[in-house]
């Protein structure tokens, strides 16, 4: 970056150990060649941001034969650091022809070249539509959903096919509200838009959302 620092690798040892854990049971339930179509995402829960990653098929198999150590360090060490960047191994392992028992956790990585994607949930502000602060929808995001209320259940529904928009409402509306009003979203998002419509009980229940 600009100050010369390396930016922070975003998966660390416990997340490949649970990202491979994971990707086991799929390949369990799915078999071998369906399961490992399996990709591990590091999401920032303020802003959105998501990143993939490819677990190697070495790193997945040293996850199955609990080839990786305890990754929780005992309770005397003060500075305890749950999710390392070094994994420590119960067996040594060879790399770059050396033999050790810490593993750096990049070494546990595909490279994947990931293309650019706009998803039915990208949303069409290039604004952002929540704080980021505490992930609540941004003012500007309430009074455009204000106003698609008073419109129609398209324009609503438009407004809401955003991913960080439907996370912000999640903190405030009921868990039966929010499944409704997704399964909403959802069906809309799919092309299915004649005949989706939102029921007046929930948009009274969004509106005091909004307006809170």
């Amino acid at each position: 970056d600009k100050d010369g620092k390396a930016e922070p690798q975003a998966v660390f040892g416990m997340d490949i150990a649970t990202g491979a854990s994971l990707q086991i049971q799929n390949m369990k339930s799915l078999g071998r060649l369906e399961g490992n179509k399996f990709v591990t995402l590091a999401m920032d829960a303020t802003t959105g941001a998501t990143e993939a990653f490819q677990l190697s098929d070495v790193s997945v198999q040293m996850v199955h034969e609990s080839m990786f150590d305890s990754l929780v360090p005992p309770p005397s060490v003060l500075a305890a650091n749950n999710n390392p960047r070094t994994v420590p191994m119960k067996h040594a392992v060879l790399v770059d022809g050396r033999e050790t028992t810490e593993l750096d956790s990049v070494l546990c990585l595909v490279n994947t070249a990931m293309l650019s994607n706009v998803g039915n949930y990208a949303g069409k502000s290039a604004a952002s539509s929540v704080k980021k602060s505490n992930a609540g929808l941004a003012n500007k995001a309430k009074k455009t959903l204000l106003n698609a209320l008073e419109t129609d259940d398209n324009k609503l529904l438009e407004e809401l096919c955003d991913f960080n928009i439907l996370v912000a409402l999640d903190q405030s509306i009921p868990a039966n509200d929010m499944e409704a009003l997704c399964g909403l979203v959802k069906k809309w998002a799919r092309g299915q838009k004649q005949g989706t419509t939102v029921d007046p009980k929930l948009k009274m229940k969004l509106k005091s959302c909004l307006e809170s």
